[in-house]
């Protein structure tokens, strides 16, 4: 969506917000100050301050004007597709072309094989490669900390002795069907 939708919608929020207060403020105020309300005198003042902002003129909005689109010669979206590439649709004699064009077509990102943003989806990560920052090292951050607190350094321990078969007692097998003691 465009900047100028934003702007308006918010300018109409603005409005609408500004058209209650200037409607149900005073009323609600004086209506606590009836029932005898704590500090609402102090309340009633800044409401009344707020008020006369709201009244004082607007500037007149300034007409944007339209911008001048120039016409293009090459009114193409897409940029030229790589000869390697084309060279797997159009140089094959086998089976499956179509499909090893597609994916290495697929491998490239929309902002190599697009002029500009063609759909909305694009907006988030278009031109990122010249953003992006550079991975840290992961053994001074928290990899390395669960890595020396959490795992052990030697190997398994053996069973604590509460999980072993306890002394004296009869060992049964069950199933389903019968439980035998042996």
């Amino acid at each position: 969506m465009s900047h100028a939708f934003y702007a308006d919608a918010w300018g109409r929020a603005a409005r609408r917000q500004r058209n209650w207060y200037m409607e149900n403020l005073m009323p609600a105020l004086l209506n606590a100050k009836e029932k005898q309300a704590r500090e609402i005198d102090a309340m009633i003042e800044q409401a009344q301050e707020l008020l006369g902002i709201y009244k004082e003129p607007l500037d007149k909005a300034v007409p944007v004007p339209p911008r001048v689109l120039e016409p293009w010669a090459d009114d193409s979206l897409m940029k030229p597709i790589e000869p390697e590439v084309l060279n797997l649709l159009y140089g094959a004699t086998e089976k499956g072309a179509a499909e090893r064009y597609l994916k290495a077509r697929n491998k490239k990102s929309p902002d190599d094989k697009y002029v500009f943003r063609a759909v909305t989806s694009w907006d988030y990560g278009w031109q990122q490669k010249q953003s992006r920052v550079r991975a840290r090292d992961v053994n001074r951050g928290r990899c390395a900390i669960l890595r020396d607190t959490f795992y052990r350094k030697n190997n398994l321990g053996p069973d604590p002795r509460h999980y072993s078969i306890p002394a004296g007692g009869e060992v049964s097998i069950c199933n389903e069907y019968s439980c035998d003691a042996s």
